[in-house]
Parts: structure tokens; sequence; C-alpha cells
């Protein structure tokens, strides 16, 4: 199920050194085989530990960044006030969208390896397959359908 592989996929790029954001670009890459150029990975190298300030986490930087990429070949029915949703949706979720609000309820243990920004990374690329694995399957399978009646 493309949900438990994109969580895979982030948690095995944070656990090979790459930060929250860039993994959620990751899991969106392999998910939908997007054939991201390089830079846009590079973009989202900055933005580990809410951009190094504690601000906005990492992860829904990332989850806005592949959506706004997705968003190129697969419109979403909210256009523009996707970024509010995903925003919201995230802050539900994990109570808050700022990496040092999210970081201080943690106890000792959930920090040790950063095991919870692991988790909760996975969880906001499952979040993301959540918002567009059934928009992106209906688009694909309308071509193919398209493609077959010709």
């Amino acid at each position: 199920m493309p949900v438990t592989r994109a969580t895979e996929i982030a948690i095995t790029a944070m656990n090979k050194g790459y930060n929250c954001c860039e993994a959620v670009l990751l899991a969106a890459e392999e998910t939908w085989k997007l054939q991201l150029p390089e830079e846009s990975l590079a973009a989202g190298s900055l933005f580990a530990e809410g951009m190094g300030s504690g601000c906005c986490c990492g992860a829904l930087v990332g989850l806005i960044m592949a959506s706004g990429i997705l968003s190129k070949t697969y419109p979403h029915p909210r256009g523009k006030a996707l970024a509010v949703y995903l925003h919201d949706a995230f802050k539900e979720r994990f109570g808050s969208t700022c990496c040092r609000v999210i970081c201080s309820k943690r106890t000792p243990l959930e920090r040790i390896g950063k095991r919870a920004c692991k988790e909760l990374t996975g969880a906001t690329a499952q979040l993301m397959v959540e918002v567009w694995d059934d928009l992106i399957r209906q688009a694909q399978q309308d071509i193919r359908d398209h493609t077959d009646s010709q």
C-alpha cells in the first residue's frame, strides 16, 4: 500500500542522513516517480530543525513543497487553498506546526536518535499520500481510459 511505502521511504531517508523536508520530498519522488531535478531536493536541504531556528517544521515544508510540485501535473481541487488545508491538517495531527513546540513535548527517550522526528516525518509522508494518492490514481486511470478508447 502506498501509504506504508511512503512512510518507510521517509524514515529510511532520515536514517541515511536526510532531513525531514528532504525525506518527505524523497517519499513523493519515489511514490509517484516524479523524476525531480536535484535542485528540488537541494531546496529542502536547509529546512532541518525548523530552518535551524525551531520555527516551521521541515516535514510540513516538504509536504507543501511536494504538493506544489504535484499540483503542476495533477491540479488539486483545493487549488491555492491546499497550502492552508495542509497546514491545518498537520497542526491538527501533531499539535503544532512549530518544530520547537513539537519537540518540547517529547520525552528524552523519544529524542534519542531523533526517533520522534522520524516517526512524525513518516506520518507526514502518509498524510501526503492521503491527500494525493486517489487524485493521482484517478488522473492516471483517466489517461489510460482515454488512450485505450482511441
